[in-house]
């Protein structure tokens, strides 16, 4: 049995009996976590794969990719296609997805390409400096010492009539789990691309993996999470960090596809659209904002704040993480939250925005802006349905205000990235008042 579905979309046609038997199963039993593989290192809380709606319809979620479950499999397709993805792969990461022959334009064997497009580049970056050589000890056996006596070792070894001291000096070596990791996952990434010359790799990369594999092998063992978590990096070496993760995760997946077999074990692999469509509105917005500073609120920790706090404890609850904040020298001026879901109405959301996002927003909007700032405003960034071409009446009506006088303001953002930045500086624009510098840029 093989499914065919689109990201957040209804399956068309509906699932048989069996499928649904098979669905109900693979949503209770399969998580996302065990199959995404993260492009920007942080993501949100997972979602289900495929979830069935309260009016008995089955849906998939925010995943593209394919996966394989009892025997059966799963595809998920982007729902705007795979040449949108590449765009907003290209704007959030600069990385450019050159076509390849054969099955490379189809469904999983794109998202392979598309791994190994994010995976080369994080390498090449972190490799600025040189590869990773860390500090290690190692411990030698000789009539004399090198480096620092190991007194207990050198006790053992003379009583056994040796002769001899142990000894442990500290030296720079490649050979640790982080260059297994990455070694393993781009034997996997190789494999499953299959281009002649290794055509998807830059120059750079090219000449650095040979290297590594001088050390590790062509096979080197995939080291656990453990392994990688006991690494010290360098200040300088810090960089390989993320890539090694990244690198445990894609070579663990070893197939990258959905193969069928007869074990029944969950194979595949996933990721996460909404997470890529965050990093797309996250570069549009420092464009198009450009003199405010854009902060991005899920790696910025520092913006973490708490909704509440106990009166008694000061224990704060319910945190909050907005995508983007917006300053205007050390004064907020607009949060930001992207959102992949339709911005037009539907059965579950007769006015477009769900409720949900709508009390986030709030939430974000009365903790980040002081109470008597009526200037400031949020805005909820949603992707332009080209099956869908009207502007949806929350964005048409737009702005929204709150009690206190903050307001919400919806937009549908372009999937090239130049019209997306005209679009999100114009309603910028019209959002800010006019004292500060947009007079002179427009």
């Amino acid at each position: 049995m093989k499914l065919l579905a689109r990201d957040c979309s209804p399956f068309s046609p509906q699932p048989t009996a069996t499928e649904t038997a098979w669905l109900r199963r693979l949503a209770t039993h399969v998580g996302a976590a065990d199959l995404v593989v993260p492009i920007s290192g942080e993501r949100d809380n997972d979602e289900p794969i495929v979830y069935c709606a309260w009016d008995g319809t089955w849906w998939a979620g925010r995943y593209v990719g394919s996966l394989s479950f009892e025997g059966h499999s799963l595809t998920i397709e982007p729902r705007f296609g795979l040449a949108t993805l590449r765009n907003w792969l290209f704007e959030a990461t600069s990385v450019v997805l050159t076509d390849a022959p054969g099955q490379l334009q189809e469904n999983e064997s794109f998202i392979a390409q598309l791994l190994a497009s994010v995976w080369v580049r994080g390498f090449v970056d972190a490799a600025r400096h040189g590869l990773p050589a860390l500090r290690r000890d190692v411990a030698t056996k000789g009539p004399t010492i090198r480096g620092r006596l190991d007194v207990a070792a050198s006790l053992r070894l003379i009583a056994t009539g040796g002769g001899q001291v142990v000894s442990v000096r500290s030296e720079r070596s490649l050979d640790h789990a982080a260059s297994d990791a990455i070694i393993a996952a781009y034997e996997v990434l190789r494999r499953w691309l299959g281009v002649p010359d290794e055509q998807w790799m830059p120059a750079r990369a090219k000449e650095l993996l040979p290297h590594l594999m001088s050390v590790t092998g062509a096979r080197p063992r995939v080291p656990t999470k453990a392994q990688l978590d006991r690494v010290r990096y360098t200040p300088i070496t810090a960089g390989f960090a993320p890539i090694a993760e990244l690198s445990r995760q894609i070579a663990n997946r070893r197939g990258l596809a959905a193969d069928i077999d007869a074990s029944g074990e969950t194979t595949g692999v996933l990721l996460d659209v909404a997470e890529l469509w965050e990093m797309y509105v996250l570069s549009i917005l420092r464009k198009a904002a450009a003199p405010l500073a854009v902060t991005h609120g899920t790696r910025e920790k520092s913006l973490t704040k708490k909704l509440m706090h106990s009166d008694v404890t000061g224990q704060g609850l319910g945190t909050l993480i907005p995508d983007a904040i917006l300053h205007d020298g050390g004064m907020i001026r607009g949060v930001a939250d992207a959102k992949y879901k339709s911005l037009h109405p539907s059965a579950t959301a007769p006015n477009g925005p769900q409720r949900d996002d709508l009390y986030q927003m709030a939430a974000y909007l009365s903790r980040f802006i002081p109470p008597d700032d009526k200037n400031s405003w949020g805005v909820l960034v949603y992707p332009y349905d080209p099956a869908r071409p009207s502007t949806p009446q929350a964005e048409q009506f737009g702005p929204w205000s709150l009690d206190g006088g903050r307001k919400i303001v919806f937009t549908a953002l372009p999937h090239v990235a130049s019209d997306a930045v005209i679009k999100l500086r114009d309603l910028i624009v019209r959002m800010t008042p006019e004292r500060y510098v947009w007079r002179a840029q427009a």
